[in-house]
């Protein structure tokens, strides 16, 4: 496997944990809503950034893409990274 195609199924990845976790932020605010609880645009506006960085992963400095990604983990309830392995410029 070469380095580009290592590149686009690590993006592939990165993006789908993000996706999910902008879809988990619409459905809490749904449900959140039928339970009488106010505030659920938040969730939506947090939810279109989380799109917006989806679709321009690829663009994203590689720390700024990690942190998003860790950050998703977590609203997700999903294993995070070590910070000891992540991949950024500061080595």
């Amino acid at each position: 496997m070469n380095q580009h195609e290592r590149r686009t199924i690590e993006l592939r990845a990165d993006r789908d944990v993000i996706e999910r976790a902008a879809a988990r932020l619409r459905s809490d605010a749904i449900r959140a809503g039928y339970a009488g609880l106010q505030h659920q645009h938040i969730a939506f506006a947090l939810a279109l950034i989380l799109d917006e960085l989806a679709r321009h992963l690829a663009d994203l400095d590689r720390a700024v893409r990690w942190q998003a990604v860790q950050s998703c983990r977590l609203l997700l309830g999903e294993q995070l990274d070590s910070p000891q392995i992540r991949r950024t410029r500061r080595r």
